[in-house]
């Protein structure tokens, strides 16, 4: 896989997160790569960002864009960013105590996303 300027990293076996990827996939017009780190080897994964490795992108979603990785709620803050309606209220995810209560949501996702599915 050749590197991408912005590309997120999730897991595709959880039905959950491949619903929200594919959402992403459509509000971002295509504009990023989305991929399940399931179908990346380790190297491919190193050559997308050297932090990445497959426990990493097993813990929560990665976000790579300019050669900057962003995991989590901060990948997610990126994200809206490039999301056309709701890049307007991206200011808002970094006001203060926003980015505790947004790890902590992400937590939760994680937590129970198989529930959700």
């Amino acid at each position: 896989m050749q590197p991408q300027t912005s590309v997120l990293v999730y897991d595709g076996n959880c039905e959950f997160c491949t619903r929200l990827a594919k959402s992403i996939r459509e509000k971002t017009r295509d504009q990023i790569a989305i991929v399940s780190y399931h179908q990346l080897t380790d190297n491919e994964l190193q050559v997308l960002h050297k932090q990445l490795s497959r426990d990493l992108c097993a813990g929560e979603v990665q976000f790579i864009t300019s050669g900057n990785r962003y995991p989590g709620f901060f990948a997610v803050r990126q994200l809206v960013w490039k999301m056309d309606i709701y890049k307007y209220f991206g200011i808002l995810l970094y006001l203060p105590l926003v980015p505790f209560l947004g790890m902590a949501t992400m937590y939760l996702l994680k937590r129970f996303r198989k529930k959700l599915s």
